[in-house]
């Protein structure tokens, strides 16, 4: 039998989000790596035990509804906005492989601007999709691990 559990969204920021990942964007508590006359860039955690992949993803907008949770212990799997257009993503805490799947009370789900990039660290548990703020959906440049569609633990949680 399922069981319906409501999630509070909440605001995204670099604090709230750092127990499941890293936003992708200028770092506040560093140098930049390279600056120019006309630029500054900082380096980001990204992580990747095999070949990479970059994967274009369009997501199609349709509520906030999910049953199935996944992580990947092989890649610190990469999202970044394309276009503009805003999403909600769904993270547990991440466990290592022995751990069991989170209670519901662990999941938090973020609004997630369209202006800005999410990576998950490696183990985070996450739902399969990303909801789009609004019709016509939501498009994202995905870095992650080309081994990493046969790899997935996946856990239903009805």
């Amino acid at each position: 039998m399922s069981e319906v559990v409501e999630i509070r969204l909440e605001r995204l920021s670099a604090e709230a989000f750092a127990p499941f990942g890293q936003l992708i964007c200028a770092r506040s508590d560093e140098p930049p790596i390279f600056e120019g006359p006309h630029l500054r860039s900082w380096r980001q955690d990204f992580d990747v035990e095999g070949p990479t992949e970059l994967m274009y993803i369009h997501y199609a907008h349709r509520p906030i509804e999910f049953s199935t949770l996944e992580r990947h212990f092989q890649v610190t799997q990469t999202f970044v906005a394309l276009g503009g257009a805003a999403s909600v993503m769904v993270v547990a805490p991440p466990g290592g492989r022995e751990s069991v799947m989170p209670e519901p009370d662990a999941l938090r789900a973020f609004f997630v601007p369209g202006t800005l990039g999410l990576m998950l660290w490696r183990g985070t548990w996450h739902a399969l999709t990303r909801f789009p703020a609004t019709p016509g959906g939501a498009c994202f440049a995905f870095l992650t691990d080309a081994n990493t569609q046969r790899e997935p633990e996946k856990q239903r949680t009805d």
